[in-house]
């Protein structure tokens, strides 16, 4: 069942909600979390109920395990057996197809193992459980209660497509929900958020993929694809995917937040990132906590000498974990790769600052080392510092340069994340370098046909699907503007529901703060009522990391 989809919407979320309030409402609060165990359990099996079983099972396992690691005299041992159980899993469904045609290629063998029809969400749920059965061997503890470790891991706002959630995170969550009321500025908030996201997705993400698709289907297909095409395809993908998956998670933790649970974020504006590792602070944040705490940590983190082996190898697993093929591999050995240069670039960066500065403490004290009293803090005006709005303008432009290189490299890398092929990707990055020449819009040659006719004859025939048209280049402007100069969901979420200014009297100042939610929630509701709108009149599509 889609998020994005009438049904979840008008029937599911209605019934989930009114049956969990319901109970709560009557203190049968084990009943309440079992409502939504079953809800989550039926919402999973609408997608494919053969693989309920395997869900199911795999929850009923890894709980046991984590039981026995408390419990055993042989912890580590278990712990071993059960990450080592659910990896099997994971390869044997996601895996096992891709490394049979490597070794089959390998080895000039005829016979492969085709790929098994992959499990929604089995990335998700199998990495949320590994993370657990390590933090049971960590701290001793584990889930005692089936019932709350089944919602802990079947949650449907977060089962499919994350955010990847530790035990540790929900757990006490779960419990005080028994002595919470319920709070409608919660509702009205998780509302919002829920809205913000299906907007990203219907509005915005959906109306970008007829501009990225042909683009990269002809690229597989090995046409040559010319400037403005695939740097608009490419640039389409880019926000499509951010508006998609961070939709996503705006949905998931909007619906959490309306039951009064508290999902960890996923997103922070990363395409305002001026650096790859402020990147993946702001980019699918739990998985960056998750390669960060149970495998770049444990392979020595940042040790002398080993760090940019780590980040190469963490990075390389990131991207096979999307997926297995050579393009996800490749996707996350970029990534590697710019984790170490951006390290390296920072040890460098730091070591002339400090070089500069002791030159110009040698010289301010002179040749005999006596101090002449024009420091570099003494000379210093005021004016030397930007100030104000002055201040955050010129700092603006000093992180412009790294907000550039960031926003490049991480489009380049997508290349490879989007593509079929190799040598799709590969055509991609030669179409954004200008090697396969330049194809005009068709609007522009008409607007201009005694200056372009000779150029439109021999060029527009080639253009691809929807490129090179205006509106394309259009949508992928304001898509670009709200990605990364708009407020992203968690601030317009604060502005919508927190205090105005301290300095307004008490009185006046809950007068604004009630006419602000209000006009924030009026806004939210049309935008709800045309998100149906389009739904109803086309077919709800998957998200993208479902294939993941």
């Amino acid at each position: 069942m889609l998020f994005n989809s009438i049904e979840f919407i008008l029937v599911f979320l209605p019934i989930v909600f009114g049956g969990f309030f319901l109970l709560r409402q009557f203190d049968l609060f084990g009943f309440s979390l079992l409502w939504l165990s079953i809800a989550s359990l039926f919402f999973y099996g609408w997608w494919n109920p053969t693989y309920l079983p395997l869900l199911i099972g795999s929850i009923a396992v890894n709980y046991i395990l984590g039981r026995v690691i408390e419990i055993s005299a042989y912890r580590r041992f278990v712990l071993i057996v059960g990450v080592s159980a659910n990896l099997v899993a994971i390869g044997i469904y996601k895996y096992l197809g891709f490394f049979s045609d490597v070794i089959a290629q390998l080895t000039g063998s005829s016979t492969s193992i085709p790929a098994l029809l992959l499990p929604l969400a089995i990335s998700f749920f199998t990495f949320q459980q590994i993370a657990y059965l390590v933090d049971t061997y960590k701290t001793g503890k584990s889930e005692h209660d089936f019932s709350r470790y089944l919602l802990f891991v079947s949650f449907f706002p977060q089962l499919i497509a994350g955010p990847i959630v530790k035990h540790s995170e929900v757990s006490g969550q779960f419990n005080s929900l028994n002595t919470r009321s319920i709070c409608t500025s919660e509702i009205s908030a998780g509302f919002l958020l829920f809205t913000i996201g299906l907007a990203k997705k219907v509005l915005i993400a959906d109306q970008l993929a007829p501009y990225a698709n042909p683009v990269f289907s002809a690229a597989d297909q090995g046409s040559d694809i010319a400037f403005l095409e695939a740097w608009g395809g490419l640039l389409a993908y880019t926000f499509q995917l951010y508006f998609d998956f961070s939709g996503y998670a705006d949905m998931a933790l909007g619906v959490a937040m309306a039951l009064g649970i508290k999902l960890p974020r996923n997103f922070n504006s990363p395409y305002k990132a001026t650096s790859i590792i402020d990147f993946w602070r702001r980019w699918h944040i739990t998985l960056s906590h998750f390669l960060r705490d149970y495998l770049y940590i444990p392979l020595g983190g940042n040790r002398s000498g080993s760090r940019n082996l780590n980040l190469l190898v963490t990075m390389l697993l990131g991207g096979l974990w999307h997926g297995a093929g050579w393009n996800f591999i490749i996707w996350g050995g970029l990534h590697g790769s710019y984790l170490v240069i951006n390290h390296q670039w920072l040890r460098l960066k730091s070591f002339l600052t400090l070089e500069l500065r002791n030159r110009k403490l040698a010289s301010d004290l002179g040749p005999k080392g006596i101090d002449l009293g024009v420091s570099s803090v003494a000379t210093a005006s005021p004016s030397d510092k930007p100030q104000g709005q002055m201040g955050h303008f010129f700092s603006a432009l000093q992180s412009l340069p790294g907000l550039i290189i960031t926003f490049f490299a991480v489009c380049v890398a997508w290349a490879f994340f989007r593509a079929e092929t190799f040598s799709g990707a590969i055509a991609i990055l030669i179409g954004i370098s200008g090697g396969n020449g330049l194809t005009l819009p068709n609007e522009l040659v008409n607007l201009a046909p005694m200056l372009l006719s000779g150029y439109a004859e021999s060029h527009t025939v080639t253009a691809l699907g929807a490129f090179p048209h205006i509106k394309g280049y259009i949508l992928i402007f304001l898509s670009m503007m709200m990605a990364m100069l708009a407020p992203n969901s968690f601030q317009i979420r604060e502005f919508c529901f927190s205090s105005t200014e301290p300095s307004i009297p008490v009185k006046k100042h809950t007068w604004i703060s009630a006419w602000i939610t209000g006009a924030c929630m009026f806004i939210a509701g049309i935008t709800l009522g045309l998100c149906l709108k389009v739904l109803a009149f086309s077919p709800s599509t998957e998200f993208l990391y479902f294939n993941f």
